[in-house]
């Protein structure tokens, strides 16, 4: 049985995927394996393993390249696997969790925190998930073991990311997403194979602090966090305003991986 983590990086996320790996490294009592899938070059020293983008890539024609993720099943070189977007880093060792996810074929997050450490009780960017009545899925934290359902699940994903338009036309029509997510893809997917108990868990994890603006509870902002939050490491870790950060960051804004970096 192996496990790792699986990092895809396109279009500029290689600094960021790279910061993500240096801070599993340092982090992580147990499990840091860290394997990346990119058509860039990057250091190879921190990867496991370094998988070329496949040759259908699904995300060739897109500004926005997050397809290709909805192949992790097909790619990923572990038999237990935590998906991660590219713009996250571990502040802190949740290698306890792998003990609980071998209990699941797949678990997804779906509830995430606020840099005040307070559940997200509102996000104007699930508009469509409420509206058509599906459930929070956050593809930036992912478990998957090698399994028939979780084959299944990623060979649906895969289908949904691939024909997007008839597929949020069926199950996502209302405040239709235009662009695809895979979010809102693992959501409908969710949905059809009706799996909830399959792929959620009633603990508070996993999960980790989203800082897109509109999830932090502020009456006005811009879409740059950074232009109401400070951003400082001390001698006691990250913190941002007057909270000491822990978990997992999932800071979002590409900018602000450079000021990430002494961390690690």
């Amino acid at each position: 049985m192996s496990k790792g983590y699986l990092v895809f990086a396109q279009a500029g996320y290689i600094e960021m995927a790279e910061l993500l790996a240096r801070s599993i490294k340092r982090t992580q009592s147990s499990v840091n394996n860290i394997s990346i899938v990119t058509d860039q070059p990057c250091d190879i020293e921190l990867f496991e393993h370094v998988i070329a983008l496949p040759t259908n890539d699904y995300a060739l024609t897109a500004e926005w390249k997050i397809h290709n993720r909805a192949q992790s099943y097909k790619l990923t070189p572990y038999t237990e696997t935590v998906m991660l977007d590219a713009d996250m880093i571990f502040l802190d060792d949740v290698s306890h969790w792998w003990d609980h996810f071998f209990k699941f074929p797949m678990l997804i997050t779906d509830k995430v925190k606020t840099y005040r450490n307070e559940w997200i009780a509102h996000s104007p960017y699930r508009t469509t998930f409420k509206a058509n009545q599906l459930d929070d899925c956050y593809s930036a934290f992912c478990y998957f073991k090698k399994d028939p359902f979780t084959e299944h699940f990623f060979s649906l994903l895969e289908t949904i990311i691939c024909n997007w338009d008839a597929w949020t036309i069926r199950y996502a029509p209302e405040h239709r997403q235009r662009i695809p997510s895979i979010d809102l893809a693992m959501a409908m997917a969710v949905k059809i194979l009706d799996c909830k108990d399959q792929v959620f868990t009633p603990l508070d994890f996993p999960t980790f602090t989203h800082m897109k603006s509109g999830c932090q509870g502020w009456s006005f902002y811009s879409e740059v966090w950074t232009n109401h939050v400070d951003c400082k490491i001390t001698n006691n870790g990250l913190r941002l305003g007057n909270h000491r950060q822990s978990g997992i960051l999932h800071y979002v804004d590409k900018k602000i991986s450079n000021e990430l970096m002494p961390l690690f």
